[in-house]
């Protein structure tokens, strides 16, 4: 029989801890006519309206369920992210606050009505929070951990199941929208497992634990909530149950929710030792002059300006008289050049110093070209630069290459995987890959494989040339979000290669129950 380790047991003993101080915060809902802190041995009694309505074997049988299963698969994930360092133990304790959240959320399905479509967000924002930051995560720059913080971020959307509202819902029943949670984040499981596989096993252990976890969800939500959330109908209405947990939400975790009905605290009145300050005056017009003395010049000004106009047009035929007369050399007929530009000053120093800080390039990143942990080469940020060459490889180790503009770089020997993020007329030849290639957020890049190459990825990428070796015909190409990608495979003998352009418009049609798509084939191509 496996014995626990102390740190092991030590988190355990803290999660079961938690978790039965939320049940125990239930029970006391449930009591209905006890005070703070006491249990109502008979819930189902006549004390009132819905007094014990919650209470029932079915409901205290689904929050112990979810301690029993969840509880333990949780304790387990911690205890094999601790040695793993900080950013995989940030990630797996986000997985440990969500299903915490999801603790109370469970709580209240079990002792609540079905909540209106206005209430339920509210409920289940706890655990969205921890969804978004988990996906929050994944974005930007790649860190050495990105598969496996996307790992988490996909398994996390299991937790959705709990706004199933029926077959319109967009969602699929809770367990199957398990089970397609987790094989979102299986695909980057595997990428994990097939990194670490024999460089560390510590990492495959965690992928097994988080694993292990979604699984005991999904028995737990097959055994509950088969067709839906099943909520209590003889239970109290939500908005009852969430001010009763805000009564003691800072004593204890859970979602604490503020209903969307609770009365708006009071505003504060004076204080003892006296009446309040009077507020400040307001403060004068912006239009409004300082002071008389400032207000007189403008006003004599705007007279003596409009008495002067009028002065003049007074004159009659005389207002002319001051006119400067035009004579021939400078009429537009009789000037040589007739073009009728007006040349221009030359800019003012203060001018063009504006322009100049206004124009200013960002700050450009210092190039890079290292080998990062004796397993990841890092390429980056160079321009112009046709010689990046890495020839000291190993099958386990991968190259990264970012924000490379007119470049060249080749990759001599066998790596496990290459991946191009983007990069603006970039070349890139590689021998032989162990598993895949990637190429993300490009624009006019070329591709050759000189080698094998399994499979290779295309995401948000604008013009791609893919050159493919005899070795490598066999390549398994993934598109999405992409466009004019060209394939240029060898010719038969001595013939010219052959470029084949990859569908980018489809058709889809409805046919016998199933949606067919097909590429759009366009007649006399």
């Amino acid at each position: 029989m496996t014995t626990l380790s102390g740190s092991h047991q030590g988190t355990l003993e803290s999660l079961l801890s938690r978790l039965e101080t939320v049940t125990s915060r239930l029970e006391n809902i449930q009591g209905g006519t006890g005070g703070e802190g006491s249990v109502n041995a008979h819930p189902t009694s006549s004390a009132g309206p819905g007094a014990g309505a919650g209470s029932t074997p079915a409901s205290s049988s689904s929050v112990a369920d979810y301690k029993s299963l969840t509880g333990p698969a949780v304790a387990a994930l911690l205890e094999a992210a601790q040695p793993l360092g900080a950013e995989i133990l940030k990630a797996s304790e986000l997985v440990e606050k969500a299903f915490l959240a999801q603790a109370g959320v469970v709580a209240a399905i079990a002792q609540c009505k079905k909540p209106t479509p206005n209430e339920l967000p509210i409920l289940v924002a706890p655990v969205a929070e921890h969804m978004q930051a988990a996906t929050a995560m994944t974005e930007g720059r790649r860190s050495a951990v990105f598969n496996h913080q996307k790992v988490v971020a996909e398994s996390l959307h299991a937790l959705s199941w709990m706004v199933y509202t029926g077959p319109n819902c967009g969602l699929s029943l809770p367990p199957q929208h398990v089970e397609e949670s987790w094989q979102s984040a299986e695909f980057f499981a595997n990428k994990v497992m097939m990194e670490f596989r024999n460089a560390d096993s510590r990492h495959v252990d965690w992928v097994k634990a988080l694993k292990q976890l979604f699984q005991q969800l999904k028995a737990y939500v097959k055994q509950h909530h088969m067709a839906g959330p099943s909520w209590n109908p003889r239970g109290v209405p939500l908005t009852d149950f969430k001010a009763d947990k805000n009564a003691s939400a800072a004593s204890s975790p859970g979602p604490a929710v503020v209903s969307a009905s609770a009365p708006r605290p009071p505003p504060p009145g004076p204080s003892k030792g006296g009446p309040a300050a009077p507020p400040p005056p307001p403060p004068g017009s912006l239009f409004q002059p300082k002071s008389p003395t400032a207000a007189a010049p403008a006003a004599s000004t705007s007279s003596s300006g409009m008495s002067a106009v009028f002065s003049e047009l007074n004159k009659g035929g005389n207002v002319t008289s001051g006119l400067k007369k035009v004579t021939d050399d400078m009429k537009t007929k009789n000037r040589a050049d007739r073009s009728g530009a007006v040349p221009s000053s030359a800019p003012s120093s203060s001018t063009t110093t504006n322009k100049a800080t206004a124009t200013k390039a960002p700050v450009q990143a210092p190039p890079k070209l290292e080998l990062v942990l004796g397993r990841k080469w890092s390429i980056e940020n160079h321009t112009d630069n046709r010689s990046l060459i890495v020839d000291q490889t190993d099958p386990k180790q991968s190259v990264y290459i970012f924000n490379c503009t007119n470049c060249t770089v080749q990759v001599q020997g066998k790596v496990n995987a290459i991946t191009l993020d983007s990069c603006t007329r970039t070349g890139l030849v590689f021998q032989d890959l162990v598993s895949s290639c990637e190429v993300v957020n490009c624009t006019s890049v070329e591709v050759q494989s000189t080698g094998i190459m399994p499979t290779i990825a295309i995401d948000k990428t604008d013009g791609i040339a893919l050159y493919l070796s005899e070795a490598s015909l066999g390549v398994a190409i993934t598109t999405a979000k992409s466009s004019a990608i060209n394939v240029v495979v060898p010719g038969n003998g001595e013939s010219d290669p052959l470029e084949l352009p990859v569908p980018e418009q489809f058709v889809s049609t409805f046919r016998d129950g199933k949606l067919l798509t097909e590429a759009v084939t366009h007649s006399g191509a």
